[in-house]
């Protein structure tokens, strides 16, 4: 399984909000750039949208991944 898809299925099935620090964390991917550059690609081709939030792990208000849900 690629990263890419650890990391889809990871937002899809948590269905919460994670910052890239905490993916790298729990999906044990590094460095955390690799998260970033995954979820940037995966938002420009629609399949999750990155907004500031509460990380729903580390609570701190940072830039978090979320999966989109069907029809938007």
């Amino acid at each position: 399984m690629s990263n890419t898809e650890l990391v889809l299925g990871f937002i899809f099935k948590e269905s919460n909000y994670y910052c890239d620090d905490c993916l790298s964390e729990k999906l044990d991917i590094k460095p955390r750039q690799q998260i970033n550059q995954i979820c940037n690609k995966l938002k420009s081709q629609g399949s999750i949208n990155r907004e500031k939030k509460d990380c729903s792990s580390c609570k701190k208000d940072k830039l978090v991944n979320i999966i989109l849900a069907e029809g938007k």
